[in-house]
């Protein structure tokens, strides 16, 4: 998998993230998880290890045990499960930046946490924290996005990265640094695309691989998600599956041919050799 990243000029990989499937793991499984990609990657990019707990005394735990396999920097989820105050994030963030040396970037996903960190409690961090490098905002509020760009545009260093899959391109026209997404775990080659058309100053190009990168997403449609997932890590050879049980899902022989579907229109034509397994 890290190969099939790579060999598409991915110019990060995140470890154990969302559909890195962090929640479906042990704590062991998830150093191991961290440790490989930080082995085969071999610093051709940098690695950001994921964290997500449910406490304080848990996170700080984690995060020592992964910084020790050698990332590059640390990804933190708000603390779930339980609803967190502004100021309780605060004091979380806190004290896993100060138990840990290495460049720490926010994860702010209301959606799965129920914890929204608000673009002042971002600001505020940024300016405390010397290596806090930034955040990933994986919410499709606008507005919030813009204060949080906004808030942190004068703190040297900080990068804000947009994590909506549809709205990517208008992320980078309001000034963020980046984006990172679920989906490019299966199509990298879209994404990567539309960054250097970006940059390049390509827009009409970049606005094309959006809504490209927008039809790719549909086959989530299918298989409630996790099914979709599999079969389209199977479908183009990357792996048998990525999802632990529970969430392990059966899919129908008609959704199979949606996906099978979305790939050949949309993945496939990029993978001009075969895909590393």
């Amino acid at each position: 998998m890290n190969q099939y990243l790579l060999g598409a000029g991915v110019d990060a990989i995140f470890a154990n993230g969302t559909m890195g499937g962090f929640a479906f793991l042990t704590d062991d499984q998830q150093i191991r998880s961290v440790a490989t990609t930080v082995a085969e990657v071999n610093k051709s990019v940098p690695v950001m290890a994921g964290l997500g707990e449910t406490s304080t005394s848990r996170a700080v735990s984690m995060a020592k045990r992964l910084a020790a396999e050698g990332p590059d920097a640390l990804s933190l989820l708000p603390p779930f499960y339980f609803l967190a105050t502004q100021d309780h994030l605060y004091a979380y963030f806190s004290e896993i930046a100060a138990a840990v040396d290495l460049p720490i970037m926010l994860y702010d996903n209301p959606v799965l946490t129920k914890n929204p960190i608000h673009p002042e409690t971002i600001a505020r961090l940024a300016r405390e924290i010397p290596h806090l490098i930034g955040v990933k905002v994986s919410n499709s509020d606008q507005a919030n996005l813009q204060s949080v760009l906004t808030l942190t545009k004068s703190q040297p260093g900080f990068t804000v990265l947009t994590g909506h899959e549809f709205l990517i391109v208008v992320g980078l026209q309001m000034g963020c640094g980046g984006f990172v997404g679920g989906l490019h775990n299966i199509c990298p080659h879209i994404a990567v695309g539309l960054w250097r058309a970006f940059r390049a100053g390509d827009i009409e190009l970049a606005a094309k691989l959006q809504q490209d990168l927008i039809a790719t997403w549909q086959l989530f449609r299918c298989g409630d998600i996790w099914g979709a997932f599999d079969e389209a890590l199977r479908y183009l050879g990357l792996c048998d599956r990525a999802t632990g049980t529970p969430y392990v899902t059966a899919i129908s022989k008609e959704d199979k041919k949606k996906v099978h579907g979305i790939l050949d229109q949309y993945v496939k034509p990029y993978l001009e050799v075969q895909v590393p397994q």
